[in-house]
C-alpha cells in the first residue's frame, strides 16, 4: 500500500461519532480528553449532541479534528511503519493534516482551531449564505452562471471543486437562489441545495479571514514530516507560506480533486485511507480514479478493518 491520508471536513459530523472508539481504546481516549482541556469544550458530550451541539461550527470543528488526530494516533502505534506519501484534508482537515504530519502541534493546533472555529460561526450568522452541489455539469458553465447571477451586493461563486462530478458554489442566498433559476433554465436539473451554516471558501468570510491572519502571525509552523497538499494552492504546504494560505483558504475555493491527482501523479498513492466521520472523500476519489483502494476509519469496525488490510 502506497497511503495518501484523507481528513475529513465540516459537514460530515455525525450524532455519536467516534463513541465506540472513546470507550474501547486507550490512546484515543486520551486524544480526545486532551483536545477537551486546551479547547475549553466537552467534547464528549459534543459527539453525543444531545443539544444538535454538532449543527454549530464552534463545536464541530475542534469535534472532528480531534476525532482525526484520535484515529492517527491509534494507526501510529498500531501500524508505524504504514508506507504513507502524502496528505490532504478537506478545508477543517488540513490542520488535521498539518498536526498529523508535526507542522503545527497537537497544542497549539487545537487552540488555533478554537477561534478558527468562532470566527467562523460569527461571520456565518453575520451573513444570509447558501450553498448548492452541481452535479455533472461543465465547469465553464457554472462559473458563467455563478458570474451572472451575482451583482454588485451579492455574489455566488464556486467554493469546492470536489470531483469531476461535483462542485458547489455558495455565496448569498439571493445570488445563489438566481443561480440555480438559471441552471434550471439552462435544464441542469442536478442542483442540490445544501444545509451548511455559511457560505463556506467565499468572500462572505472576509472578516474571518482577517482575524485569522491576526491570530496566525505569531504560530510557527515547521516543515511537514509528511507531504501535505494545499486545498487552496493544489501544491504541497512549505512552512514559510503555510500562514498566509490558510488565511487565504476562508475565502478561497477548495481544490479537492486536483489535490487527489497531485498525490496520485506525483506522490504515487495507490490507497487512500480516510480518517474522520464518513465516507464523503472516499467518494470523491472514487469519482476521481477508480482504481485507487480505498478506506475509512471513523469507528472501531472498520478501524479493525483497515489494520488488518494493511498487515496483508
Amino acid at each position: 500500500m502506497k497511503i495518501g491520508f484523507l481528513f475529513s471536513g465540516q459537514g460530515a459530523q455525525y450524532s455519536k461519532m467516534g463513541l465506540d472508539l472513546y470507550e474501547a481504546d486507550q490512546v484515543y481516549r486520551k486524544a480526545i480528553d486532551q483536545a477537551s482541556t486546551l479547547t475549553g469544550m466537552d467534547l464528549n458530550a459534543i459527539y453525543r449532541n444531545e443539544n444538535n451541539e454538532l449543527a454549530q461550527t464552534v463545536y464541530v470543528q475542534p469535534a472532528i479534528v480531534a476525532m482525526s488526530l484520535g484515529i492517527t494516533r491509534m494507526l501510529k502505534r498500531d501500524v508505524p511503519n504504514l508506507d504513507i506519501r502524502g496528505m490532504v484534508g478537506l478545508s477543517l482537515g488540513e490542520y488535521s493534516a498539518l498536526i498529523a504530519a508535526n507542522s503545527l502541534s497537537f497544542e497549539k493546533g487545537m487552540q488555533v482551531l478554537k477561534d478558527r472555529a468562532m470566527y467562523m460561526q460569527n461571520d456565518a450568522e453575520e451573513t444570509d449564505g447558501a450553498m448548492a452541489a452541481v452535479m455533472r455539469t461543465n465547469i465553464d458553465t457554472i462559473e458563467n452562471v455563478c458570474q451572472k447571477a451575482s451583482n454588485d451586493t451579492e455574489v455566488v461563486c464556486p467554493a469546492n471543486y470536489n470531483s469531476p462530478k461535483q462542485v458547489v458554489i455558495g455565496g448569498n442566498k439571493a445570488a445563489v437562489d438566481r443561480a440555480i433559476e438559471l441552471f434550471h433554465e439552462q435544464e441542469i436539473k442536478n442542483v442540490i441545495p445544501l444545509k451548511v451554516s455559511g457560505a463556506f471558501h467565499t468572500p462572505l468570510f472576509k472578516k474571518a479571514s482577517t482575524l485569522m491572519e491576526k491570530r496566525l502571525a505569531n504560530v510557527q509552523f515547521e516543515k511537514t514530516t509528511v507531504p501535505v497538499v494545499s486545498n487552496t494552492t493544489a501544491q504541497l504546504f512549505e512552512a514559510e507560506e503555510t500562514r498566509a494560505i490558510l488565511t487565504r483558504q476562508l475565502v478561497s475555493p477548495t481544490h479537492f480533486h486536483q489535490c487527489v491527482d497531485y498525490m496520485i501523479n506525483n506522490l504515487d498513492i495507490d490507497t487512500v485511507v480516510e480518517i474522520g466521520p464518513g465516507q464523503t472523500l472516499s467518494k470523491f476519489t472514487k469519482q476521481i480514479d477508480k482504481t485507487i483502494e480505498r478506506y475509512h476509519i471513523d469507528n472501531q469496525s472498520n478501524y479493525q478493518k483497515f489494520i488488518e488490510a494493511s498487515r496483508g
